[in-house]
């Protein structure tokens, strides 16, 4: 799915216009970026005119393309006061107003795309660890569906594995199921590493957008580099040797090792 934002303005935000693409995963970069994914999930107000997929959002039709996003914060909020997981699933299909056939069906599936076990059920949320709450929250997304996946610093405070891990399941989403993956994020290593095009924010409002890499290694733009691309860099300045792009560090090191002597 397709979003654009064209001239929206909010409490926070100003003159916003922007294009989400489809079939690519999308960071946003700076101040306020998980602000704007509440905007883009119409959890906040705003005027301005928004497209799904060429449709104009309405108030008619608001109802409609809310049903179909799914915002991922950046920390568990437990919004039933509910512990037992099993009833807490139950509750989240309540409040999403969820049409379902075969409830248990539907939260086990949702289970099994994230890797967690299905007796899982059986525990209560205040025993998770912080890995298992990050995948019980993509694992509650998952139940409605969503044409359009948010996710608020998801990488914050992982694991390399669990991060791994992350990535594949977004990547699946992405590739198979062609769903729109947006990524805020305030480190640009993982932007850099994991997304394809990038919405880069500053004083409110929409600095540049663009292709990932192009805007990390373009100069003109004061923002915090990647430290592979300010390595890729430095090597040029200073040993006047021009490295590919590249996002893996072991793939800059073959680089290294045939051209830096």
């Amino acid at each position: 799915m397709e979003i654009k934002f064209s001239h929206v303005n909010s409490k926070i935000f100003s003159d916003l216009s922007f294009v989400i693409p489809k079939g690519e995963i999308t960071g946003i970069y700076g101040e306020n970026g998980d602000k704007l994914l509440r905007l883009i999930s119409l959890e906040d107000d705003s005027k301005g005119i928004i497209y799904f997929n060429k449709i104009r959002k309405l108030r008619r039709n608001y109802y409609l393309f809310s049903k179909t996003i799914e915002l991922v914060e950046k920390r568990f909020v437990n919004l039933f006061n509910i512990d037992n997981i099993y009833e807490y699933f139950i509750e989240y299909i309540r409040y999403r107003k969820l049409e379902v056939d075969d409830i248990d069906k539907k939260i086990k599936d949702s289970l099994r795309i994230v890797g967690l076990k299905i007796d899982i059920l059986e525990r209560r949320i205040s025993t998770l660890t912080g890995s298992e709450l990050k995948l019980l929250q993509f694992a509650l997304a998952f139940l409605t569906n969503p044409k359009v996946i948010l996710l608020d610093e998801p990488f914050r405070g992982l694991d390399l594995n669990l991060r791994k891990k992350l990535i594949i399941i977004i990547t699946r989403l992405k590739d198979k199921f062609a769903r729109t993956i947006v990524i805020y994020s305030n480190n640009p290593n993982y932007l850099y590493q994991y997304t394809d095009y990038l919405i880069v924010l500053k004083d409110n409002k929409v600095l540049v957008e663009g292709n990932c890499s192009d805007i990390f290694f373009d100069s003109k733009y004061d923002i915090k580099r990647p430290d592979i691309v300010s390595f890729i860099l430095l090597v040029k300045d200073k040993k006047n040797v021009k490295l590919p792009r590249r996002k893996s560090v072991m793939d800059l090191i073959k680089d290294i090792y045939w051209n830096v002597k």
